[in-house]
């Protein structure tokens, strides 16, 4: 047995006689590293850890995103000294119906690139942090709504938080947004099999077409000389396809490009990358960039040459990309967030992810309670008014954020 695993079974042994006796507060990235180790055993204790919140994940989104933005990342501490939970975050001034307001996020939250955020804590600690969190919001006044975005739908420190606020009267917003993924089953045939018979063509006949009319390749970046290519390979293909379309496309974003360009080379050096090419008589057309933590699979963005969209080449590269993660094990294919009809043609089922708001003065209050209200008018007019009004009602038009931009293959 491991050192890690001998502290892991220990603490998980331990947990339920333990106290959290302190939370320190991190305001720069390099105080947080200095609990890179126990942050990497927590995540291990944690059946449930998505990608998302791992130090390769964050600590890139923070370089790339975080100049404005004020660090306050919790670390909670028990009487060992022992890591049993951590809460990054960050606090920046946003307004809501015009008036100023100082925000709390969660790490990763508000650029449209993270799912399934969460607390990083230690098995069994869960409610002692959420009761440590909610006594330190208190006691921190300088902060006006606490937005924890994109939960897990069976986050245990969400359901904690959710009863504790109940019990204590606290004002608590809560909304859910779609998330949908593919239970991969253990070989190719079994996934096309529950596939609709007319759907199947697309994964396999027409790939084949594809094979006889050109020089077809299909190749997983692997080399790290060649992820900066590949990349600026993916950007392009994403933003002619946006572009084309009139909006202005995720990669415009200078941030995201850095942003990118951080994670996939920690994520390379993990052997977490799955970022995969097709190329056309060699001329890259196609890019899916997707990654690998544990026996899942989450596609992050995709791209390809709007000039060949008549022969499928989204289909084929998808198509090869699903053989190959069933091939070598993958239990689960992510598409992450998103409404996006064409993840049902590929067997998708839909989960949901949480966001929950808390407020911590009056303008806060009133913020949320009319931002809550609005909503609620938005849902009924959809609900009560035909298809073809609400459009002309002027609503905004905003681009999909870039975790939920993954283009469809058709």
């Amino acid at each position: 047995m491991s050192a890690v695993q001998s502290e892991l079974g220990r603490l998980a042994a331990s947990s339920v006689k333990k106290e959290i006796r302190s939370v320190r507060v991190c305001r720069t990235w390099t105080e947080l590293e200095q609990f890179h180790a126990g942050w990497n055993s927590l995540l291990q204790a944690s059946s449930g850890a998505s990608i998302f919140q791992t130090p390769e994940w964050l600590a890139a989104w923070w370089q790339a995103f975080g100049a404005h933005k004020n660090l306050l990342a919790l670390v909670f501490i028990d009487s060992d000294e022992n890591t049993v939970g951590i809460a990054p975050l960050y606090s920046e001034q946003e307004r809501f119906f015009g008036a100023p307001m100082k925000v709390l996020h969660m790490v990763g939250a508000g650029s449209g690139d993270s799912d399934a955020l969460d607390f990083i804590i230690a098995p069994g600690y869960e409610q002692m942090c959420a009761q440590t969190f909610l006594s330190w919001l208190a006691q921190e006044c300088n902060w006006d709504i606490c937005a924890l975005e994109t939960l897990p739908q069976n986050s245990l420190i969400a359901q904690h938080l959710s009863a504790l606020t109940h019990k204590n009267g606290s004002e608590l917003y809560s909304e859910t947004s779609p998330n949908f993924f593919i239970d991969l089953p253990p070989t190719w045939p079994q996934y096309l099999d529950a596939l609709e018979p007319g759907f199947r063509p697309l994964l396999t006949r027409y790939p084949r077409r594809l094979q006889s009319r050109f020089n077809v390749s299909i190749t997983r970046c692997e080399r790290e000389g060649d992820l900066v290519s590949n990349l600026e390979a993916l950007f392009t293909l994403h933003q002619m396809r946006w572009t084309g379309r009139g909006e202005t496309g995720a990669f415009s974003s200078a941030e995201r490009r850095d942003f990118y360009l951080r994670m996939a080379h920690a994520f390379q050096g993990r052997g977490w990358l799955e970022f995969w090419l097709l190329k056309l008589d060699n001329q890259i057309v196609a890019a899916q960039f997707c990654f690998r933590y544990r026996d899942t699979v989450y596609l992050l963005q995709e791209g390809f040459h709007p000039k060949y969209a008549v022969e499928k080449i989204g289909y084929a590269l998808r198509a090869h990309v699903l053989q190959e993660m069933i091939r070598t094990g993958a239990i689960r294919y992510d598409f992450l967030g998103g409404t996006d009809a064409y993840k049902l043609k590929f067997g998708a089922r839909c989960g949901s992810y949480l966001t929950m708001r808390l407020t911590g003065t009056l303008r806060g209050r009133l913020c949320l309670a009319a931002r809550h209200r609005k909503q609620q008018i938005k849902q009924w007019l959809k609900r009560k008014l035909p298809a073809f009004v609400p459009a002309p009602l002027g609503r905004k038009k905003t681009k999909a954020p870039a975790s939920q931009a993954n283009e469809s293959t058709e």
